[in-house]
C-alpha cells in the first residue's frame, strides 16, 4: 500500500501558532508533528509516501527532502490553491500504482492500530474503508451510521449506511449515534477517476456520499482507543498533557527520563535542588531552572529556557526568558 498525507491546510483555527508555520510542523515536544506522522507510517512499512502540502510548503519540503533520512521515499503534490482534502488525492492521482491508499490527515493524533485498519479494508472487500471514533458531544461533528456490525481483533467493524451532518442534541439523542469520521482511510485509487482534476473536491460531501448512491461498499472500523484533532490551541495543548500522563502513547525526545512519576525531563537540563515541579510537566533540552523556580502542573517548557520564577500551566516554546 502507498500513504498520503494530507498536509496542505493554513491551519487558521490554530493561529497564532501557524502564523510562521505550517499546521503539521508544529513542534510537539520539540519535534514537528508531521515526524510522528511520517515515522508511524515506517513502522507499518508504508514506506512509499505522497505528501500533499501549500501553506509555506518549503519549510515540509526542507525539513525531510525525499525522506531517505526516515527510511521512506516521500514525493510531494503541491496545491497552487486549495483543493479541500480530496481534491489533493485527485492531484496526487499520477503517481498512485494502483495499490490501496491509507490516507492520514495531519492533524489527527491518535493510537489508531494501522494494521488492522488495512487488514480490514482487505477483508470486507470495500472500496473504502474509514477509521471512525466515538465521542461525547456529537453536535460538533457529522455523523457517521453503520450498520451490519461484526468484530475484528476485537474491534468494531460494520458497513457505513449514511452521513449525517452535525445533529443538534436532541436529533442526536434520537438517532443514538456516536461515531465520526476519525481522519484515517483506506482508499482503492479508482475512485478517483470520476473526478476532474484541480477542482475542490470534498470527501465528506462529495466522494463518500457517491460511493454509498452507486451502491460501493465503504467499511467502517470503530477505534476505542485515543483520538484527538489537534485544530485549536487549547486541543494541542491537551495532546501535550494527555502524552505526559500516559493517556497517549507517544515517543518523547531521546534524553529524556521521567525523573518523577509525570515529570520529564532532559539530561542536558539543570535544576536547581530547590526547584519545584508539579507533575504533570516537561522540562527541555538544555533548559536551567533556579533556585526559585516553580512548575505547576501543566507547564511544557521548551529547549534552551531560563526560568527562575513560578510558571502557571501552559507551553513555553525553546529559548523562553523567565526570571
Amino acid at each position: 500500500m502507498q500513504a498520503v498525507i494530507i498536509a496542505g491546510g493554513k491551519g487558521t483555527r490554530l493561529s497564532p501558532l501557524t502564523l510562521r508555520s505550517p499546521k503539521p510542523m508544529l513542534p510537539l515536544f520539540e519535534r514537528p508533528f508531521l515526524c510522528w506522522m511520517v515515522e508511524r507510517c515506517q513502522q507499518v512499512g508504508l514506506t512509499d509516501i505522497l505528501m500533499n502540502i501549500r501553506y509555506q510548503a518549503t519549510q515540509i519540503q526542507d525539513y525531510f527532502g525525499d525522506g531517505h533520512d526516515f527510511g521512506v521515499q516521500i514525493r510531494y503534490v503541491i496545491e497552487t490553491e486549495a483543493l479541500d482534502t480530496a481534491g489533493a488525492m485527485k492531484l496526487a492521482e499520477p503517481f498512485y500504482t494502483g495499490e490501496p491508499l491509507v490516507v492520514f490527515n495531519a492533524d489527527i493524533l491518535t493510537d489508531l492500530d494501522l494494521k488492522t485498519l488495512m487488514q480490514v479494508h482487505e477483508q470486507t472487500q470495500a472500496q473504502a474503508t474509514i477509521a471512525l471514533a466515538r465521542v461525547a458531544d456529537p453536535t460538533a461533528f457529522g455523523l457517521v451510521e453503520l450498520a451490519d456490525l461484526t468484530s475484528s481483533n476485537g474491534h468494531t467493524v460494520g458497513t457505513i449506511r449514511s452521513f449525517r451532518e452535525k445533529p443538534t442534541a436532541a436529533k442526536a439523542a434520537i438517532l443514538g449515534i456516536d461515531t465520526v469520521n476519525a481522519g484515517t482511510y483506506v482508499l482503492n485509487p479508482d475512485i478517483f477517476g470520476q473526478y476532474v482534476v484541480d477542482q475542490p473536491l470534498s470527501f465528506e460531501r462529495t466522494v463518500f456520499p457517491h460511493l454509498l448512491a452507486n451502491q460501493q461498499k465503504i467499511t467502517g472500523l470503530v477505534w476505542e482507543g485515543y483520538w484527538l484533532d489537534l485544530g485549536t490551541p487549547a486541543k494541542f495543548y491537551s495532546a501535550h498533557l494527555d502524552i505526559l500522563q500516559k493517556t497517549m502513547p507517544f515517543p518523547l525526545p531521546p534524553g529524556v527520563q521521567e525523573i518523577q512519576p509525570q515529570v520529564w525531563v532532559a539530561r542536558t537540563a539543570t535544576i536547581h535542588p530547590q526547584a519545584r515541579l508539579s507533575p504533570p510537566c516537561f522540562v527541555g533540552e538544555h533548559t536551567l531552572l533556579g533556585s526559585q523556580a516553580e512548575l505547576s502542573s501543566g507547564a511544557i517548557v521548551g529547549a534552551c529556557c531560563l526560568v527562575d520564577r513560578p510558571l502557571p500551566p501552559g507551553i513555553y516554546p525553546a529559548g523562553t526568558l523567565a526570571v
